[in-house]
């Protein structure tokens, strides 16, 4: 799982909202959208990843958009459990719903552990904190 990670970084916007732009891979496939949520959303999220899961069927669900085109784009990150042992992944998917040759989507799932998710929440609510720099979070927890 060489060079999976999930990144965001603030763009600048002038509103309450923020534009954040996210990029993840896997190591065989990427992609990369931006979007508009507030910092508490992304606090929430933090919070949901950092004490993920409170049971084999948890999930934490961060969607915003849909893919039919009432929106200008889609975005999923969802975290989950993927069997009863207790094996985790990260599943990435976003979609720009351009028209024409303009149009990208990519959907995939990074394979992790539950004390990196539970990283992740940490370092994502610490982000929203002090948004300066992008965040940059790694799959691997050593």
């Amino acid at each position: 799982m060489a060079n999976a990670f999930i990144s965001l970084k603030r763009l600048l916007y002038d509103d309450s909202a923020w534009r954040v732009e996210i990029s993840a891979s896997n190591g065989y496939f990427s992609g990369v959208q931006d979007f508009y949520t507030y910092p508490e959303n992304l606090d929430a999220l933090g919070a949901d990843f950092y004490k993920f899961p409170q049971s084999i069927q948890d999930e934490v669900r961060f969607e915003l958009g849909d893919r039919t085109g009432k929106w200008a784009y889609f975005v999923l990150v969802r975290a989950f459990l993927f069997d009863s042992v207790g094996h985790a992944a990260i599943e990435f998917a976003v979609d720009n719903n351009a028209m024409s040759i303009d149009h990208a989507q990519t959907s995939f799932f990074i394979r992790t552990e539950v004390a990196a998710i539970n990283n992740l929440g940490q370092q994502l609510r610490a982000w929203v904190v002090a948004p300066d720099k992008p965040l940059i979070w790694s799959p691997h927890t050593t």
